[in-house]
């Protein structure tokens, strides 16, 4: 007998713009913090959302499990735009 597939959980795409900060714990010199920050672009299925963040994950399984997850905090999101409203 074969095992029925569970079907894929129906998600969002997602492509978010954001700017990326960092840290650090070396010397540093004033004219180094006036870079301005990099700007990133992540693409993936978005799996949550919060007060503070959104969730996109770049690979979902037919069991509804996700790996690959990338949080991107709302107050560093520059642009949103949903992909595909499901798939």
């Amino acid at each position: 007998m074969t095992k029925k597939v569970k079907p894929f959980k129906k998600l969002p795409v997602w492509c978010v713009e954001w700017q990326d900060h960092s840290g650090d714990g070396g010397w540093v010199e004033l004219k180094d913090l006036e870079e301005p920050p990099i700007l990133c672009r992540t693409i993936g299925f978005k799996i949550a959302e919060n007060e503070t963040s959104i969730h996109l994950a770049s690979t979902v399984t037919n069991d509804q499990g996700q790996g690959g997850n990338n949080e991107i905090l709302k107050s560093c999101i520059v642009s949103e735009k949903v992909i595909r409203k499901s798939l």
